[in-house]
């Protein structure tokens, strides 16, 4: 226990701190309402959290183009293979490679080494397919292949050299090793790469004569100029590997039933984790008999029924008619969705634009996915939503709580002057009567 200390006028020393924590009482009242805000505001945040994911969720869900997974499939991938995208036209389509597409090559002769013998010096010309040429200077104290292939690259006009080691011919011990290739960065038939050697000794030859890609697609002939074709057909682009002449490719693109269902669970998650923090939000707890903290709060009452409204959609544009019928119902007694994996993936492999028009935008009008993604961007948004509006609530309250106990510290902070001041005269004034009577005792009544 603490001392008491007698301060000689008989008052008791902690009633002036006692009386200025009465003053404070007003600002631990204000703060604790503050901190009861905060807590709300926290809990909010997760569910803005969970809300942002759903709608997340539903921009894959909302328009046909977003919807739509294709894929391909190549009979003979180690040959050719793809990619694809919304736009190509699902199908199955025969190709046969008879040619690859090879870019032109220049070998120069052998050297002992790639970077100690001079290969000559002063300058040497490149000319490509297309007409332009470029020097390549060649500076006789670096005069090597390596400075050779290194000017080249720098140069980058559409040509790159590499110095290669062919290691020793065991025909011919003793011939020299090191070559300087010159590869056009183009292929086809008409990308060409021309040297002149000039003043250096670096005389090539041709090693590849460039060539097209030949090809059959669906008996129609095409060539291209590289093997990768991005131009064939809308939306696939096709990667020939090697030449197979005789070999007859199937080339299946059709609709990505995996990755399709993957979308429509990725929603159905995200919707049960909204719908689970708002039904928690409303559940008594039996030892404290009371709800969750935002249970009161009518925005969390206006999500809670925006989400279920929006799952009320009946479709007239496709053969199932509503979520239910694809496999995906509502709990009655917790408000989540529950989904038939089987039943969703069967109507994807027997109806897969049947399922799509249920959950997109069609001429007709919008469809389940659109009505959802919609009701979770109307909650969002920044000037009408209730979840922003229910974040300006909370900024306000608390700007207005911390002027609220800002302006009460100060209120106290003076009221504590003032009981000092008046504590301390009363205290001297006690003190002096105190002494005055026992200076009366003293010559008066003292023994």
């Amino acid at each position: 226990m603490g001392m008491r200390v007698n301060t000689g006028s008989g008052i008791d020393p902690t009633m002036v701190e006692k009386l200025i924590e009465v003053e404070k009482m007003p600002i631990k009242n204000v703060e604790k309402r503050r901190d009861k805000t905060l807590d709300e505001q926290k809990l909010f945040g997760q569910l803005k959290t969970l809300v942002g994911d759903l709608n997340g969720s539903l921009n894959s869900l909302r328009n046909r183009t977003d919807f739509i997974k294709l894929k391909v499939e190549s009979s003979h991938p180690d040959i050719i293979d793809g990619t694809v995208d919304q736009q190509a036209l699902p199908g199955s389509y025969e190709v046969e490679v008879r040619s690859v597409a090879k870019t032109h090559k220049l070998l120069a002769e052998a050297f002992p080494d790639k970077n100690e013998t001079p290969v000559g010096f002063g300058y040497m010309t490149i000319e490509l397919d297309d007409g332009k040429t470029f020097d390549i200077d060649i500076d006789p104290d670096e005069a090597t292949l390596e400075h050779v292939a290194r000017k080249i690259n720098e140069a980058e006009a559409g040509a790159k050299a590499i110095v290669i080691n062919t290691k020793e011919n065991l025909q011919y011990p003793g011939e020299d090793m090191f070559r300087l290739l010159v590869i056009s960065e183009k292929s086809g038939k008409e990308a060409k790469v021309l040297v002149d050697p000039d003043t250096t000794f670096l005389e090539f030859k041709e090693q590849v004569t460039g060539r097209n890609l030949e090809m059959l697609f669906e008996d129609v002939e095409v060539f291209d100029e590289d093997n990768n074709l991005e131009a064939l057909m809308p939306g696939l682009v096709l990667n020939v590997k090697r030449a197979e002449p005789g070999t007859k490719i199937s080339i299946n693109i059709s609709y990505d039933v995996d990755k399709t269902f993957e979308q429509i669970a990725g929603f159905v998650e995200k919707y049960n984790k909204c719908n689970e923090f708002l039904e928690k939000q409303f559940q008594v707890d039996p030892q404290t008999n009371q709800a969750g903290a935002l249970s009161k709060d009518n925005t969390i009452r206006t999500i809670r029924r925006s989400l279920q409204n929006a799952l009320q959609h009946n479709s007239k544009v496709s053969k199932f008619h509503s979520l239910a019928e694809l496999g995906i119902i509502t709990d009655s007694k917790t408000g989540g969705l529950k989904m038939d994996e089987t039943k969703v993936k069967q109507a994807l492999s027997e109806d897969y634009l049947g399922v799509a028009n249920l959950f997109v935008q069609t001429a007709s009008g919008p469809g389940a996915g659109t009505i959802m993604s919609d009701a979770v961007r109307g909650l969002q948004n920044s000037q009408y939503g209730v979840i922003s509006s229910k974040d300006r609530e909370y900024k306000r309250s608390l700007t207005n709580y911390e002027d609220d106990i800002a302006r009460k510290e100060r209120l106290a902070g003076q009221k504590a002057e003032g009981i000092k001041r008046r504590f301390s005269a009363l205290e001297s004034l006690l003190g002096g009567l105190n002494a005055q009577g026992q200076y009366l005792q003293a010559k008066f009544g003292g023994g």
